[in-house]
């Protein structure tokens, strides 16, 4: 196996000299009065109400117990001639605190001397993480109850709404995020985030941490960020309880957009129950929440009889989990845990400026189970074994059953990629060992995840038309009876509307089989290289057999990748600096490598539209020629396939695994009161990320394998006729290597590229501060942060498809937010009254802008940046405008620059910046006792208090006189843009 030079200097240093575990666990050492070290000291952690662990301290006078569940312990040492001492601690999900014990001499053996903890920093690891506490997960209100909700309440995440069960934004999840579940993936990747997540009931969640930048060498397969959250468990005493959260429309405030009260409604309920089955031996734990949330979509499409639309939705999720803890003695440990997710929207996609007609049914399930086994060999030995399967699946399936029609201003018809059946199928087994050895404490292992993303992709089945119209074009004549009714809408009509004209219509076999094999090997070490100083070193090596290999083996000429990329090695290195020496301040840094994990739909769109199991038939034509009644004239492009050109969509030659550079250099500090400190700053610079080009276009004359055919240098007023009713795209005059391809076998080969030019750059202050005492608990969290990027994600199209360097593209990404703030609390009244709040403050998003019309790169009104060919961007009202040499556009001109290489005028990258982000949202509740362990509490809770104006969408298109303007506050999937809503809660428990 050949390593690329780049890691040949960091691979051999670490292997010279091992690194730290990102594992929760606790560790200490032993000594007398005088400071003398303790070897053989016995030490029983006991998780209280739960299991027993036990281990030695080695003849340094060190323990570690490294995978430990998070929670309460008691740490018990002994010691003969000592005194025993016991230690009370906290732990959150990540933590690995150090208890260090100074044994007293006693005179005899019954002497106990009792301490507390409250450790705050971890002085041992570099990583730059925040958790959400169990008081935050219970405590904190949140609109919808998705814990992934709570992410916001951690420095470095900038997203001002989780939408999609993912705490970053939809231009950084392509490979940039993972989620574990009690130690192993549940992520599904077989597409983006907005196809959905498993999902957990908030009352399921014990606590998680979210990883932010620098996580260590036992996780992978994420360039970004890592969230490790962990169920419930039960204990020695039963617990649980029954909750219900109401709220309807007649509590909340008009949207701001129709200006009406819409009509909402929604119900979560559930319960949980946890307790022994054999007590200090097994212990059992369950959870249900179910949720109804009848709803309503609001639309304003600029198609005939619907400026003010509205439709019922349906909405229905279920969430179960159960899960089981079995301590076999003090050193085996094992857990079992089942979970499941069910979710169904009969009504989606429709809001803003939508038409109905692109409504699409929504059902989502998911389901897996995960078994541990933590053992304790030796004293010097730990192993940690773990097993899982999980299944996420999900159905999309149009409203409208037609052909799809993109106009200038509007697309009507059933989406033209639905109905899509996808299903992810994943076998998991990962071995985790820990050696502690002198003053390292070295992990090992090992993971195996077998991935079978399957389905059926029926993408252009009803045919789908882009179609330019004039300004006379009459959506009244060409919709009759509203668009809804496909059966009346006049064909004849549009055909002859249409200036310009493309069809595509797919036939063939759409049977989606991508398996992949994923490997992952590391090694890590907790070196104590001085007292006080601990150097993190670590190397993670990760191969995805499948990645790129998962479609058939073409015959039609185009180049594909014929292996994986198998070099994806990647070393880190960080320090952990205990400045005072008493463990309340961590000066932290370090740097790494973090490979991303492939989204398999770059591989499914190969798999299936390659024109070779399946056709993508296209037809063109100008000026009415082609007849949507009849577009094909007759033919059977499934009988006849090489009568028709084609659209594909092949992965590129040379196509590789992305990769990120991760930097931090920070601060821990423990304050007085209670109060802890963290101040970071971080750096993520992504490489070769996906893009997606015209290999039509595409030319590059470093790489002559990515040309498809072999091409003609041309001027950029040649017109060439291909012979099979297509034209070839001319490119400018000035560019040297431009050259005009006339490909005799396809219309457009969009082909996804990771190219080195494509990336992104963030960097970030990140500030926290939290206090916790009896009463009062608050937190805050501020980022200010820069993200740049050359591509939004695998499907985007860069502006010039001409070129492999893309340096052009690089502007502000769509998650660029400079300024985030959150800040949450709760204050604890006596007798039983609690007041919390959350409040979020985000200074503005990037958006995507478009022209609103298509343009001669040949992409559509939805993704095209660029004026036509001699066309200048003018203002409202400016006279004398000819409609062949300028467009009138209501965004403002210095959004515009003329590219004097491109030759043309060409609109800025995510030129427009949304408006500030701000809600309140607040929970007043009264808890009262009725029995010795029983209680009940009611409560209200409100948010967007202040009833803040919070745009969810805009509208974007530069030529249209609504630009810029909002054009949606709420819907199923904004509840945190609403406008003020109040919900009612009652909680019974025990």
């Amino acid at each position: 196996m050949k390593l690329f030079p780049r890691y040949l200097p960091a691979a051999l240093f670490l292997i010279a000299g091992p690194a730290v575990a990102q594992q929760t666990g606790l560790s200490g050492k032993v000594t007398d009065a005088s400071g003398a070290v303790i070897a053989g000291a016995s030490v029983n952690v006991k998780q209280v109400g739960a299991s027993a662990f036990q281990t030695k301290s080695n003849r340094e006078g060190v323990w570690i117990l490294p995978s430990l569940p998070a929670g309460d312990y008691i740490v018990t040492v002994t010691a003969p001639g000592f005194s025993t001492m016991e230690t009370k601690i906290s732990m959150l999900v990540g933590q690995t605190p150090t208890v260090d014990s100074v044994l007293p001499a006693s005179g005899g053996n019954t002497d106990v001397v009792v301490t507390a903890e409250a450790v705050a920093v971890d002085t041992t690891t570099s990583a730059v993480a925040g958790n959400v506490t169990p008081t935050e997960v219970q405590g904190t209100p949140i609109n919808g109850r998705n814990y992934m909700s709570l992410a916001t309440l951690v420095p470095g995440v900038k997203i001002n709404a989780v939408t999609s069960d993912v705490p970053v934004g939809s231009a950084s999840e392509s490979g940039k995020f993972q989620i574990t579940m009690d130690g192993l993936q549940v992520s599904q990747d077989t597409a983006g985030s907005s196809f959905g997540q498993p999902r957990f009931s908030q009352d399921a969640i014990s606590q998680f941490q979210i990883i932010t930048n620098r996580f260590d060498a036992t996780l992978g397969r994420s360039a970004g960020v890592y969230v490790n959250a962990q169920s419930k468990s039960g204990t020695d005493m039963f617990h649980g309880g029954l909750f219900g959260f109401f709220r309807n429309s007649s509590l909340n405030a008009p949207d701001p957009v129709t200006k009406t009260v819409l009509p909402f409604s929604d119900q979560q309920y559930g319960g949980t129950l946890g307790g022994p089955i054999l007590k200090q031996k097994l212990w059992f734990f369950g959870s249900y929440e179910g949720e109804r949330k009848p709803d309503t979509a609001t639309t304003q499409s600029p198609a005939a009889n619907y400026a003010n639309y509205t439709h019922a939705v349906n909405f229905k999720v279920n969430e179960y989990l159960g899960r089981a803890d079995y301590q076999l003695n003090a050193n085996n440990h094992i857990l079992l845990r089942g979970d499941g997710f069910t979710y169904n929207n009969d009504y989606n996609g429709v809001s803003g400026n939508t038409d109905p007609s692109r409504a699409y049914q929504a059902t989502r399930t998911s389901y897996g189970f995960v078994a541990d086994w933590n053992s304790t060999p030796s004293t010097h030995l730990v192993n940690d074994v773990r097993a899982g399967y999980h299944h996420f699946g999900w159905q999309n399936l149009p409203y409208t059953s037609s052909i799809q029609i993109t106009l200038p201003t509007v697309t009507v018809g059933g989406p033209y990629n639905y109905p899509q059946i996808f299903s992810q199928d994943t076998q998991q087994y990962r071995d985790d060992l820990f050696w502690l050895k002198g003053k390292h404490t070295i992990r090992a292992g090992g993971e195996y995840l077998y991935t079978k993303h399957g389905g059926f992709f029926q993408q252009n089945v009803r045919g789908a038309s882009t179609c330019t119209v004039g300004s006379g074009f009459n959506f009244a004549t060409a919709f009759p009876n509203g668009t809804l009714d496909p059966s009346t809408w006049n064909l004849t009509y549009i055909s002859s509307q249409c200036t310009s004209n493309t069809f595509v219509q797919g036939f063939g076999n759409f049977t989606v089989n991508v398996p992949r094999s994923i490997l992952g090997l590391w090694a890590q070490d907790d070196w104590k290289l001085l007292p006080h100083f601990t150097l993190n070193l670590g190397i993670r090596w990760d191969d995805d057999l499948g990645a790129f290999t998962g479609g058939p083996k073409l015959t039609n000429g185009l180049l594909v990748p014929g292996g994986n990329d198998n070099n994806n090695f990647s070393p880190r290195v960080g320090f952990a600096w205990d400045v005072m020496g008493d463990g309340k301040t961590s000066l932290r840094g370090g740097t790494g490598l973090y490979f991303a994990d492939i989204s398999a739909n770059q591989i499914i769109d190969q798999q299936i539209f390659n024109g070779v199991s399946t056709i993508q038939a296209s037809v063109s034509g100008t000026g009415g020629s082609v007849n949507l009644a009849n577009p094909f004239n007759g033919g059977n492009p499934a009988a006849n396939p090489g009568a028709y050109l084609q659209a594909v969509q092949p992965l590129a030659k040379d196509s590789k695994v992305p990769y990120a550079l991760q930097a931090s250099f920070g601060l821990q500090r423990q304050l007085p009161w209670n109060t802890l400190l963290t101040a970071d700053f971080v750096h993520t610079r992504a490489y070769h990320d996906w893009i997606r080009l015209q290999g039509n276009y595409l030319v590059d004359p470093t790489n002559p394998q990515r040309n498809l055919n072999s091409t003609a240098a041309l001027s950029a007023s040649t017109a060439v006729s291909c012979g099979n009713g297509s034209v070839a795209v001319s490119t400018p005059t000035n560019y040297a290597s431009a050259k005009q391809v006339c490909n005799q076998s396809f219309t457009t080969v969009n082909q996804f590229f990771t190219p080195p030019g494509s990336g992104s750059i963030f960097d970030a202050l990140q500030v926290g501060m939290r206090h916790t005492s009896q009463r009062f608990t608050a937190a805050l969290a501020y980022t200010w942060g820069r993200t740049k990027n050359s591509t939004e994600g695998p499907f985007y199209y860069p502006n010039k498809p001409f070129a492999y360097n893309i340096k052009d593209e690089w502007a502000n990404g769509t998650d660029d937010q400079r300024h985030s703030l959150t800040v949450n609390g709760e204050y604890r009244f006596k007798y039983g009254l609690s007041l919390s709040s959350l409040y979020r403050f985000g200074s503005g998003q990037a958006y995507a802008v478009a022209t609103g019309t298509s343009g001669p790169n040949g992409y559509s009104p939805s993704y095209n940046r660029t004026l036509g060919a001699g066309v200048t961007p003018v203002a409202p009202g400016t006279t004398p405008c000819s409609t062949a040499s300028c467009l009138v556009v209501y965004a403002p001109l210095n959004h515009f620059h003329y590219d004097s290489g491109f030759g043309y005028y060409v609109m800025d990258r995510n030129s427009f910046r949304g408006r500030a982000y701000e809600r309140l949202d607040a929970r007043l509740q009264e808890t009262f006792p009725i029995h010795e362990r029983f209680k009940a509490s009611v409560g209200v809770e409100v948010f967007n208090m202040m009833n803040h104006f919070n745009p969810a969408a805009y509208s974007l298109n530069a030529n249209a006189a609504t630009f810029g303007r909002p054009s949606s506050a709420q819907g199923s999937g904004y509840l945190e843009y609403a406008a003020r809503q109040l919900q009612f809660l009652a909680r019974f428990s025990f």
